[in-house]
């Protein structure tokens, strides 16, 4: 099993708060650009990640991520 992040919903929320560039949304979580870059195309999301962006943005676990067994092949709303 393994977290990903849900790519419509992120990019939804990030551009609500202004940070349109994976740099913004990358200072704003204070994770690294290339972590932003690597959920955003669907890679697994650690706890820190998940812990960071949840903190950030004020949201909850359902509302950024969901958990799966396999990669999501496409964007996840």
């Amino acid at each position: 099993m393994s977290i990903h992040l849900r790519t419509v919903a992120f990019a939804e929320m990030a551009a609500a708060n202004g940070h349109h560039s994976f740099e913004q949304q990358a200072k704003a979580t204070g994770l690294g650009i290339g972590t932003i870059h690597r959920l955003r195309n669907g890679g697994p999301a650690s706890s820190a990640s998940v812990a960071a962006i949840c903190n950030a943005y004020g949201v909850e676990f359902a509302d950024m991520f969901v958990i799966s067994t396999t990669a999501p092949t496409a964007a996840v709303a």
